[in-house]
């Protein structure tokens, strides 16, 4: 947009023509397969799809899983700034019944097939985090701002709104459950969170104004929550899986002088920034134990 005013000061209305429609389909992101060619698309931890297999399938492959979220609408509450990239892809809105209700089916499909709490944490919080998304989106006011301001920028301002944070503490507590009667039970309080924030009368919709000063719109939503909701021990991990990455996909555009391959380039661009969140997400939770 060329209207003079800075990126993420307003959300704007749907564009005319461009209305928002219910989604529908079955779709959640996955881990990714390791040996991705370092010109496809990312399908790391964070984005893009698992291959199935037949032993693992995937939760979209059962009938009440989450819905596929459609592309082509402008969600109204996403902000249209000129910095969008990946955060800002237009996306169909779900209603907040639609919310919960995906919710509470994934609750059901991760239980109904998982024998171990620790990969029903797994299972559930792939399959939860398109929709964690929708409920954000909806009503996570500046909780995200707040988070980013925190580990990026310190001392920042406490955020508002409390989706966000509240959401990484239900989690913490979901991943720590012992028996998976205590684990639906945890499940069940983080769905009450997401649904007595969307009943606000008024709920604020969510900010984007820290991810486009900070980050330029490079990773997503549930990128992010994803990163505020994992332990130490993954977001080590990701950042030396990410570090190969990079390097490769640096010699590779070495060897292409002048040239710079738009999907590779922008790659490594995106990767640099997550670095970025993870390594400062490591620190704030450093400093909190010191």
């Amino acid at each position: 947009m060329s209207d003079g005013k800075k990126p993420g000061d307003e959300t704007l209305r749907v564009p005319p023509g461009m209305t928002p429609k219910k989604v529908t389909g079955a779709s959640m992101p996955a881990l990714p397969a390791a040996g991705r060619p370092i010109d496809a698309p990312p399908t790391d931890s964070y984005v893009g799809l698992k291959p199935k297999s037949a032993s693992q399938p995937e939760l979209s492959e059962f009938p009440s899983g989450p819905r596929k979220i459609a592309s082509g609408e402008a969600a109204p509450e996403v902000s249209q700034g000129k910095w969008r990239e990946r955060v800002f892809t237009p996306r169909a809105v779900m209603t907040k019944d639609e919310v919960l209700t995906d919710l509470e089916a994934s609750v059901r499909v991760v239980l109904g097939n998982a024998n171990h709490v620790r990969v029903a944490f797994e299972e559930l919080r792939r399959a939860w985090l398109p929709t964690l998304r929708q409920a954000l989106e909806q009503a996570g006011g500046d909780g995200l701002d707040a988070w980013l301001g925190m580990i990026l920028k310190p001392p920042a301002r406490p955020g508002m709104d409390p989706l966000f944070p509240t959401l990484v503490t239900d989690f913490a507590r979901l991943r720590a459950a012992k028996e998976l009667a205590a684990f639906e039970e945890e499940a069940h309080k983080v769905i009450a969170t997401v649904q007595r924030v969307l009943g606000f009368e008024k709920p604020r919709k969510l900010s984007f104004k820290a991810l486009e000063r900070e980050l330029e719109g490079k990773l997503e939503v549930d990128e992010l929550l994803l990163i505020a909701v994992s332990d130490d021990s993954e977001l080590t991990r990701r950042l030396k899986e990410i570090g190969g990455t990079m390097e490769s996909l640096r010699d590779q555009l070495k060897k292409r002088p002048g040239k710079q391959p738009d999907g590779m380039f922008s790659n490594f661009v995106r990767l640099k920034a997550e670095v970025r969140v993870l390594d400062a997400e490591l620190r704030r939770r450093g400093a909190q134990q010191s």
